[in-house]
């Protein structure tokens, strides 16, 4: 994994998804860990895709917390995290689905749009109650993208920026 290929938002998640894992005494690095910072942005784009793809963020907050909680906790290790394989499969995913779509850089929607098709993941199944397909999400991306490409390593400042006003 290359993380020159991950737009910047993406890379800071990524730090904030291994503190909280760290932080939960977890010994893996799961999918799990990447959707619970995504929907917790404060900017609110990961919940804001979920909405539009016609799923309730809600129940994927929910949903995510209480995987989170069911994760067995190891006390007095070495603060040593290892990357679980169905999350090294997600990363693998957005890249390819970045590549796909004719962008430099994998961003938060890919990321998503990854985390709901890579079925060894327990996210895809979380997102699925919720009511998020991956061609529900896949339209939801096109919708905010308006066919602009990820060129750039801070290419999300660019969606939706007039709705922050």
């Amino acid at each position: 994994m290359n993380l020159e290929k991950y737009s910047e938002r993406v890379r800071g998640f990524i730090q904030s998804a291994q503190t909280m894992a760290l932080s939960r005494n977890h010994q893996q690095f799961t999918p799990e860990h990447m959707l619970k910072v995504l929907v917790d942005d404060d900017e609110g784009l990961a919940a804001s895709l979920v909405e539009r793809a016609g799923g309730n963020a809600r129940d994927v907050k929910l949903g995510v917390e209480a995987a989170l909680e069911a994760m067995p906790k190891v006390e007095g290790g070495n603060g040593q995290l290892y990357l679980a394989q169905p999350l090294a499969k997600v990363f693998s995913t957005a890249e390819d689905l970045a590549k796909k779509a004719g962008d430099s850089f994998v961003t938060v929607e890919r990321l998503l749009h990854a985390l709901v098709m890579e079925k060894s993941a327990k996210t895809a199944d979380i997102l699925s109650k919720a009511g998020v397909t991956a061609q529900a999400l896949n339209q939801a991306i096109n919708d905010i993208r308006k066919g602009r490409t990820a060129d750039s390593a801070s290419a999300e400042q660019g969606y939706d920026a007039l709705k922050k006003y």
